[in-house]
């Protein structure tokens, strides 16, 4: 996350630059933009939330003035400014609306491309993208003469492939732009370089050692007072010291945290917090863990907040474009003859009537399926009760009443097989509604098996996680968890538990550890091989470390779709 921030700020300098000199150049075609000049100088001092606002006003000047290179300009910008603000989404759609605008064959519009495909990239690797992420990044080096240009968008190829985990890609690329006479005279450039060869050959090999090549990075940084690449140094080496030095690594997670406050990085200081929970003792974990809460509840509102503003900026932008052209197109209209309006007119009502009837009708028999599918789904369950539940539960008691030598491990796996089945019949009818708020819904569900006795952290739980998830596979990955959790507070004797949500490429990853009395020991077992059939029903793999000593942990992985 630090290297990318500082590229795309270097990369934001660049088109600053560039587009500072165009404003010299195209003095003539701004000149009745004055929205654009103010833009601007709201950019320059980092107002962005105003800038926004003004660089939407004067794109919808510069449509109406036909001049599509200067409009595409300020989506650009928009889309940076967005990016920054975490609306990768909203920056995506800008983007693409920029490049309708602009013409491949015309030289003057090459570097605006550029700009526009690099602009993409990052938040498609944002995203989590990463070979498509690549291919933006690759466009953008063909559309620029800049050597910078080709310099930065070559780093964050080789940062995309890291990230893709395709390691002897990125390190090739790390290897020959350490050759670039421009990186070498360059300080901070250099340092970044070696600092991303040396983390990517041990992410490669963790076996292997790079701590001189990471201190070297370092060192450097830090004559340079170069804030944002000491960030990146220190996360690099408390990831590179977890296994084999906790204390240095809790040293340089305490560094990190320490920089990205004076920053004011916030994304930095979130995963700061992460490595400090991770690493120091319980009772600090504690403290970084509610600190780590409430800077990214801070956020998710702030940022939420953001992209909620700009939408209703485009919106208004797109309502009053789409008011002017109607203003146009009745204008256009009164030249006809009013008897085609009528005509018009007339076929409209006739249609909406003919609709307005078929939607009735239809309406009844949708609700008359409703109805029906409600009485069979009560009656099937119903007999599942009385055959599966029932019936069991008369059969033990059956078997208490005739066998007195019955232990009470027996009658309590037996009690145990018919509960499964109860809640087996329960899960089937989807009574919760998941749809609506599951974040906040798992978050609730996860917090209520936390005690006296257990704490519960959780991390990664985000809205933008389960954007594209179905509700069936939430219907599942909530059982799981909740099944995960139970067998965790009836049998493993836990007083701590983690559950690290995050995606990686296109896959959701949920990694569960506590520190109880591990699996081995663990019964009964039912409840966990049930986990695995619900993993198996979503296309999910459910991994137990074996190696594990020290309590439980699992790792669970399902397809972002």
């Amino acid at each position: 996350m630090v290297l990318e921030k500082c590229l795309l700020l270097l990369f934001i300098f660049i088109l600053s630059a560039c587009q500072s000199t165009d404003k010299s150049i195209n003095q003539q075609e701004s000149a009745d933009n004055k929205a654009y000049d103010i833009a601007w100088e709201f950019y320059e001092k980092h107002e962005n939330d105003s800038a926004y606002v003004y660089f939407n006003k004067a794109y919808s000047i510069f449509i109406k003035q036909k001049n599509k290179h200067q409009a595409s300009k300020c989506l650009i910008n928009m889309a940076y400014i967005g990016t920054g603000q975490g609306d990768w989404f909203g920056s995506q759609e800008l983007i693409i609306s920029s490049l309708k605008l602009l013409n491949p064959k015309n030289k003057e519009e090459r570097e605006t491309l550029s700009s526009a495909y690099n602009s993409l990239g990052q938040s498609t690797h944002e995203l989590g993208n990463y070979e498509e992420a690549i291919r933006y990044y690759q466009k953008s080096i063909d559309f620029s003469i800049d050597n910078t240009v080709k310099i930065i968008n070559e780093n964050n190829i080789a940062n995309s492939y890291r990230y893709d985990k395709k390691f002897d890609e990125a390190i090739r690329i790390y290897q020959d732009l350490l050759q670039e006479k421009q990186i070498k005279d360059s300080p901070k450039e250099h340092a970044r370089i070696i600092d991303n060869l040396a983390y990517t050959e041990w992410l490669q090999n963790n076996k292997k050692s790079v701590e001189t090549d990471l201190n070297k990075a370092l060192a450097i940084r830090i004559e340079e007072k170069d804030l944002f690449g000491q960030n990146a140094s220190y996360a690099h080496l408390s990831d590179y010291f977890y296994d084999r030095d906790k204390t240095k690594a809790l040293q340089y997670a305490h560094k990190m945290s320490e920089i990205a406050t004076e920053t004011n990085s916030v994304d930095d200081q979130l995963e700061a917090y992460q490595k400090l929970i991770s690493l120091d003792n319980p009772t600090n974990s504690k403290k970084y863990f509610a600190a780590y809460t409430r800077l990214d509840d801070s956020i998710q509102f702030d940022r939420n907040k953001a992209k909620n503003q700009f939408a209703l900026v485009r919106y208004d932008s797109e309502k009053n474009r789409a008011d002017f052209l109607k203003a146009e197109a009745e204008n256009e209209k009164k030249k006809n003859d009013i008897l085609k309006l009528y005509i018009v007119v007339g076929l409209l009502c006739f249609g909406l009537i003919g609709v307005y009837f078929w939607y009735k009708r239809r309406k009844q028999k949708l609700e008359e399926q409703k109805r029906l599918e409600v009485k069979n789904t009560e009656l099937k369950y119903s007999k599942k009760v009385h055959d599966k539940v029932a019936n069991g539960i008369y059969q033990i008691l059956s078997e208490v009443e005739n066998n007195q030598s019955l232990s009470k491990s027996e009658l309590l796996d037996k009690l145990e097989e018919v509960y499964e089945i109860s809640r087996d019949i329960s899960y089937d009818k989807k009574d919760i509604d998941l749809m609506q708020n599951f974040t906040v819904k798992l978050a609730e569900m996860m917090k209520s098996y936390s005690s006296d006795e257990v704490e519960i952290f959780i991390l990664g739980n985000e809205d933008l996680l389960w954007k594209n998830i179905s509700a069936h596979t939430k219907a599942e990955i909530y059982l799981v968890i909740q099944e995960l959790l139970t067998n965790m507070k009836k049998h493993s004797e836990a007083s701590r538990v983690i559950l690290n949500f995050s995606q990686e490429n296109n896959q959701i990853r949920i990694n569960y550890t506590d520190n109880g009395i591990g699996i081995s020991e663990l019964k009964p077992k039912n409840g966990l091989q049930n986990t695995g059939n619900r993993i198996n029903n979503i296309n999910g793999q459910l991994i137990f470390d074996t190696e594990n000593n020290n309590g439980l942990k699992i790792i669970i992985s399902f397809p972002n779709q």
